[in-house]
């Protein structure tokens, strides 16, 4: 045998031994935890969740077998970090870093994302909102404020986000508190709203406490919790003031739905010793929030109860919109009409005689038509004129015309080639393309280390390839090399296919 054939077989064995390891378990140690458990956090280091994350896991190493480790994944206002968790295995070892942000950011952007994809194990904190002014407007309590705002010049109130937990606060305020003459201006982020507080550039500020730490030219007017903080007893409560307002931005953690109900007991277990934890307490005091530990089911019945007060706001604020309208006719109808009208224009061009077609064109004109369905929809897409955003379909539409030209350069590029025959060459680009769909297909049940050599081989074979040696090394070798690529250097788990879930 050449050293072709040991190779092809040395890949062989080790594909092979992949898939004891990737499904029979060869290799993992059956008890939890085995390894570190990931805390993945929506924002950027230094924002109050990463900080809470990383204080949870300094104390849980007192605690916890494993390490906890913390991964900043921002974007989206949450929904990258989310549907990085969601793309993990339910195994209890990528846990979420959950804020009640979380919930306009679900509803207003209407992605994929969902809250029954996850678990929500425990809330850690209770974070209290506050109004807070500059000292140099003399907006010492609630009473002040309401005579401000009702002084004839309308009262700018600011914080960071349109339909942010801040943004319905000042919402939620100004019904408690009856004040109509009032405005919301979006500063984009909380250290952009602190500083045009401290200019005295508007009225109020809505954010909470520790905002004010370190800043001598602030004064919170009122906080909206049940009791005083403990690190701030000058600070009155809405409740003292008359006014019933109980609103808090809590903070905790979650895992992908259908983690172990064993991952959940233990993780859920070392959270509560962090909580009872002396440096835990001291952290809470620190950063003027109240230690409010609830478990899986209460911490659920929270969610639950405040997403329908979240959407009441959001409407109110005019941010459940459609932004999407409906098509007139039914997008399927579009489609076939979009291709029958390539069909007759590949005719035209060949002077309606069908032989003369190439196969580049009719791969052309289908690509061409698909993009053409696209360009269709985005002409759906609608944007309220209150919402000052760059048009969604910008970039779709630019790419798309991009195409769109490519495809027609092509076509009638070939329009002038001599008449070839193509027969042969056509069921090849058809028979790949079946594989290629049959491989998509399949791979979502069997997964990709079992589908994709099937594929690769298969393929080959297709475009009359036959050096064997070749062909196994080239199919099971690219299967290793996508495992240790992804799995091994990126962390991003490839398919293993429903199959086996």
């Amino acid at each position: 045998m050449s050293t072709k054939h040991y190779i092809a077989g040395l890949v062989i064995i080790l594909y092979l031994g992949l898939l004891g390891y990737l499904y029979s378990g060869i290799g993992r140690e059956a008890a939890y935890p085995s390894k570190p458990i990931t805390i993945v956090v929506h924002s950027k280091p230094g924002s109050a969740i990463d900080f809470m994350a990383r204080k949870t896991a300094a104390i849980a190493k007192k605690y916890s077998k494993v390490p906890f480790v913390v991964e900043n994944c921002p974007g989206t206002q949450g929904v990258v970090a989310m549907q990085h968790v969601i793309d993990s295995k339910a195994d209890g070892y990528t846990m979420l870093g959950v804020t009640k942000s979380f919930l306009s950011t679900l509803i207003v952007n209407k992605s994929k994302v969902n809250l029954d994809d996850f678990r929500f194990i425990a809330n850690m904190i209770s974070d209290p909102e506050a109004i807070i002014a500059s000292r140099k407007r003399n907006l010492l309590t609630l009473k002040d404020v309401i005579k401000d705002a009702n002084s004839g010049k309308t009262q700018v109130w600011i914080g960071p986000g349109t339909g942010s937990r801040d943004h319905l606060m000042a919402l939620t305020t100004w019904k408690t508190l009856g004040i109509d003459n009032v405005k919301w201006i979006d500063y984009k982020s909380g250290p952009q709203s602190v500083l045009a507080i401290m200019r005295n550039e508007a009225a109020i500020y809505v954010g909470n406490p520790a905002d004010i730490k370190g800043k001598t030219g602030l004064n919170i007017i009122a906080i909206a919790s049940k009791q005083r903080l403990p690190a701030l007893p000058d600070v009155a409560t809405f409740k003292e003031q008359g006014y019933n307002l109980d609103e808090s931005m809590w903070r905790g953690f979650a895992l992908k739905r259908g983690v172990p109900d064993e991952a959940v007991k233990y993780l859920t277990s070392v959270l509560q010793k962090v909580v009872n934890d002396k440096d835990w307490k001291l952290y809470c005091n620190e950063t003027y929030v109240f230690s409010n530990f609830e478990d899986e089911a209460q911490f659920t019945r929270r969610i639950h109860r405040e997403v329908k007060n979240t959407k009441h706001y959001l409407n109110k604020a005019g941010l459940l919109v459609e932004y999407v309208k409906k098509s007139r006719l039914p997008l399927s109808i579009v489609f076939l009409i979009i291709t029958a009208g390539m069909f007759l224009l590949l005719l035209a061009i060949n002077r309606f005689r069908i032989r003369f077609v190439e196969y580049s064109q009719w791969v052309a004109g289908g690509i061409m038509s698909v993009a053409l369905f696209f360009f269709y929809q985005t002409t759906l897409f609608q944007i309220p004129d209150e919402i000052n955003i760059t048009s969604p379909a910008l970039i779709p539409e630019l790419w798309i015309v991009v195409l769109v030209v490519l495809c027609l350069m092509l076509i009638f590029t070939e329009m002038n080639k001599p008449e070839t025959e193509q027969v042969s060459d056509i069921k090849t680009v058809w028979i790949v393309i079946a594989l290629l769909f049959a491989y998509l297909v399949f791979m979502q049940w069997a997964g990709y280390y079992l589908t994709t050599p099937l594929f690769i081989l298969a393929a080959m074979y297709v475009l009359k390839y036959r050096k064997t040696a070749f062909m196994i090394t080239g199919s099971f070798g690219f299967v290793l090399f996508s495992y240790l690529v992804f799995n091994l250097l990126l962390h991003i788990d490839l398919p293993q296919g429903w199959w086996f879930i």
